[in-house]
């Protein structure tokens, strides 16, 4: 069994910006009387069970049920829960494709989701009757909601920044389909290592060792360039590509980046 509780409080990190839940997720709990502490550590009572899960799979249908319209979601175990799961999906590399940004920037209220963002959607899709939004067109919803299971290696805010910045539609790297991801990795690496025509030499071993260095930078590049271009040698170089493989580009390509972000990331702010 998973306490996602306990998931929480050793893996988030203090430059994430799921810490700024930290006060009310583990501070808080903690400060609880000594009888719910140990309902948190040791006894596996009701309180304590609510925040233990077997697999993925049943984070995934509790966090549905916390969408369900006529649940409490500002109770504060319920609040907390909704970001406990929020966290364990998003730190297994899941994103919902009709949500792709929540499970990285979860809203401050559980209920700017739960309630007015699902309804948004409901509208946007034509799926009300007459303005108002039934209950069972929500469940429908909720239901039919789509986690993909993407890259476990996770983009920074920093990062995510560079990528919304060199986006021509101002996108989030989670947002993107498999493709554009390679796509902007490649326009990212350029954005980061281009100046004067030229790309710069980076000293990747005060980072990497020399599991990284310029020339395997140079071939990685030249490995995903037809990502960059719509012509069809490129198209034909893309499909021969299986799924397996580019997720493997991307994350390698995520790596690449961090590295080189690492290294030069006084100049790159600039």
């Amino acid at each position: 069994m998973i306490n996602l509780f306990k998931f929480y409080e050793n893996n988030v990190k203090k430059d994430e910006y799921y810490y700024k839940f930290y006060e009310d997720l583990v501070t808080h709990p903690h400060r609880l009387s000594d009888e719910i502490k140990t309902a948190f550590d040791i006894e596996k009572n009701e309180d304590y069970l609510d925040f233990e899960i077997f697999d993925e799979e049943e984070a995934i249908e509790k966090f549905k049920g916390l969408c369900e319209p006529n649940l409490d979601i500002s109770s504060d175990k319920n609040k907390r829960l909704f970001y406990y799961l929020c966290f364990y999906l998003y730190k297994n590399g899941y994103v919902i494709k009709e949500f792709p940004r929540l499970l990285s920037r979860p809203p401050e209220d559980p209920y700017d989701f739960t309630s007015d963002e699902i309804k948004n959607r409901i509208l946007s899709l034509n799926m009300d009757r007459n303005g108002t939004v039934p209950y069972i067109v929500r469940r429908k919803l909720v239901a039919n909601l789509t986690f993909e299971k993407q890259s476990l290696i996770v983009v920074e805010d920093d990062i995510d920044t560079i990528f919304q910045r060199i986006s021509t539609r101002n996108a989030t790297f989670e947002s993107m389909s498999t493709d554009e991801k390679l796509k902007e990795i490649a326009n990212c690496i350029e954005f980061m290592l281009r100046e004067d025509d030229k790309y710069k030499e980076v000293n990747y071993n005060e980072v990497a060792f020399e599991y990284i260095n310029n020339e395997i930078v140079k071939e990685y590049r030249k490995k995903i360039q037809c990502f960059r271009h719509a012509y069809r040698e490129a198209i034909k170089e893309r499909e021969k590509l299986t799924k397996a493989q580019k997720e493997f580009l991307i994350d390698y390509g995520i790596i690449i980046i961090k590295v080189i972000y690492q290294i030069l990331k006084n100049d790159i702010g600039d």
